[in-house]
């Protein structure tokens, strides 16, 4: 049987996806007794960092929802550093100072690399949580959970589950998707050792790391996945917490959504150059699999979703072109009368049958996911719509984000302005002749 130049590609993104999906689900099944969380040996001293700019309407819930956790209050302290906002998030958060050990800076320098850093200077704790302003928890037990997993002395960093809140758009419902994948994938990445992000909403730190590795980069836009890989080009470990849920104020619109996501790529392609001596096998299955079926996975979508995109106005036009509306009611009746159904099981092509098999572990992945995390969200089918929607958005992504590279304007996020595209490098190395 020849396929054409379309089949072809799909064939080989279909199973590349299959090769990689089977490959999770096997390291899960071989490693399921690891999904546990051992059990706190020691009350550790914690400082939770809260960095914040312009969250004036999301900051009281999240410190009270940090201040709520089932933990001692003598050992917890949360440092919430206002960077340069022009709302009222100062005003909100210094009225919980007064509440157990709450202490509220103010900084005229923006940035939220330069806030965490601020922080780790009046941070106490033994381990040290960086906390999103626009996130927060409902799980009274999740710090004991993320603490627990430092009785191995090896492990300098814990990250948890992260999914959106209840979604109510269709730019929230493609996310919860997504994450809910992501908290499966987070999961078997740490069983592998080879976590490349670990998110800003509670991810705790040793904090004697920092005095091995040096604090969090303040030049860079997505400094929590820095400081990942830095950590992995020390070989040391991150552990994950699958039933940690920890959750996000996602973007209700697609363009909200979209901004998001082309800072978060800039970053993931700025980190994986500065620290690309990860691609390498003394990394294990970061370095010579996880970080490369990335990239591999990006690729494949993007030439899929042009080719698609190229063939389908190609066709259109010739349509237009081809067919007067004369001829178009003939057309379609000779079309309509000659359709050949089919038998499903007479007749099956091949590409089809492995589309059924890749659909087959992605609902596999999805409910072990929802099983393991304890996500308690009213579940419809009409979910699984938005997953096919997602190769398309996620491919939209990543073309604007390509665009921002090269030729890209200014980023804006935490009251800086970044631009890292070449044509800016370019310009600025010009200036400097």
């Amino acid at each position: 049987m020849l396929y054409s130049t379309h089949q072809l590609l799909l064939l080989i993104v279909i199973f590349f996806s299959l090769f990689c999906s089977s490959f999770f689900i096997l390291t899960f099944l071989h490693k399921q007794k690891r999904m546990g969380n051992p059990k706190l040996k020691k009350n550790y001293t914690v400082s939770i960092i809260i960095p914040a700019y312009n969250e004036e309407r999301g900051i009281a819930e999240t410190i009270q929802t940090a201040l709520s956790m089932d933990y001692p209050k003598n050992l917890l302290e949360i440092i919430v550093v206002e960077n340069n906002s022009t709302d009222k998030t100062f005003q909100i958060a210094k009225k919980f100072e007064k509440k157990n050990n709450v202490k509220v800076f103010h900084l005229d320098k923006a940035g939220k690399g330069n806030a965490l850093n601020f922080a780790l200077t009046k941070a106490k704790g033994e381990i040290v949580i960086t906390m999103d302003a626009d996130s927060y928890v409902r799980d009274k037990s999740l710090l004991k959970k993320i603490l627990s997993h430092f009785s191995d002395k090896d492990i300098v960093s814990v990250a948890p589950a992260i999914r959106p809140t209840t979604p109510e758009t269709y730019a929230q419902r493609i996310q919860y998707i997504e994450y809910v994948f992501g908290i499966f994938l987070r999961k078997i990445f740490s069983l592998l050792d080879s976590v490349y992000v670990t998110p800003g909403a509670f991810t705790a730190y040793r904090k004697s790391i920092f005095k091995k590795i040096g604090n969090f980069d303040q030049n860079t836009i997505t400094e929590d996945f820095e400081m990942t890989l830095r950590i992995q080009t020390h070989h040391f470990r991150i552990a994950n917490v699958i039933d940690a849920m920890v959750y996000t104020r996602s973007p209700r619109t697609f363009k909200a959504l979209m901004a998001q996501r082309v800072r978060w790529f800039l970053g993931f392609i700025d980190c994986l150059i500065m620290h690309k001596k990860l691609f390498n096998k003394k990394y294990g299955y970061l370095g010579m699999f996880i970080l490369p079926s990335a990239i591999i996975s990006i690729t494949l979508s993007l030439v899929l979703f042009l080719y698609t995109l190229a063939k389908a106005i190609i066709s259109i036009t010739n349509f237009l072109i081809a067919v007067s509306p004369a001829h178009l009611y003939n057309l379609l009746k000779f079309n309509l009368l000659n359709i050949k159904f089919d038998i499903f099981f007479y007749d099956i092509d091949p590409i089809a049958f492995v589309v059924f098999a890749l659909l087959g572990l992605g609902v596999f992945i999805f409910f072990s996911a929802r099983k393991y995390s304890k996500d308690d969200e009213k579940f419809s089918i009409s979910f699984f719509v938005y997953l096919f929607a997602y190769v398309f958005v996620f491919a939209s992504w990543w073309i604007k984000t390509i665009l921002y590279k090269l030729v890209g304007k200014d980023v804006r996020f935490g009251g800086v302005v970044w631009n890292n595209s070449m044509l800016h490098m370019v310009r600025h190395k010009l200036r400097n002749i």
